[in-house]
């Protein structure tokens, strides 16, 4: 079975987001083996020696062989039943992790990027990170419904 890896810098601060957050990534556990990988999220302006450490933090989390999803708004955009589509797939491989890899507030740096397999957008509009956290779990429960034929999906 294919178990999901949730790697970001920092923890969610808002409370609201993050009891969000806990239920769809509660949800997610009964459909694949998930956990969650906070790593350190550096305070500063986002120089790009500050992104470049937390994203080398963030690397250093990923599983090894793990098929690696950078979240950036300058990746591909997915349909709900894409991205349940992609994950099929990544279990169908026989892979044993797959991970998602949201940065702090200043994003990823290039070269972690580079080093994923996919680079994934949730819109073409800017989220805060601890948003898009809640926003990608909720999207990943999604996917597991469809996969699983549960009625949470509504396509139309």
């Amino acid at each position: 079975m294919l178990r999901l890896k949730f790697v970001w810098a920092g923890h969610t601060k808002e409370a609201w987001l993050a009891q969000g957050l806990n239920k769809y990534l509660s949800r997610i556990k009964k459909y694949h083996a998930t956990e969650v990988v906070e790593t350190k999220e550096l305070k500063g302006k986002g120089g790009k020696q500050q992104i470049q450490r937390e994203s080398q933090g963030l690397k250093k989390a990923l599983p090894a062989g793990a098929y690696a999803v950078a979240l950036d708004q300058r990746g591909k955009m997915l349909s709900s039943s894409g991205l349940a589509a992609l994950i099929k797939r990544v279990e169908d491989e026989g892979r044993r992790d797959m991970a998602f890899v949201i940065g702090g507030p200043y994003g990823l740096h290039e070269n972690l990027i580079s080093a994923c397999h996919m680079t994934l957008s949730l819109s073409p509009m800017t989220f805060t990170h601890d948003m898009a956290r809640l926003i990608l779990a909720e999207q990943v429960y999604r996917a597991c419904t469809i996969l699983a034929g549960t009625p949470y999906h509504h396509a139309g």
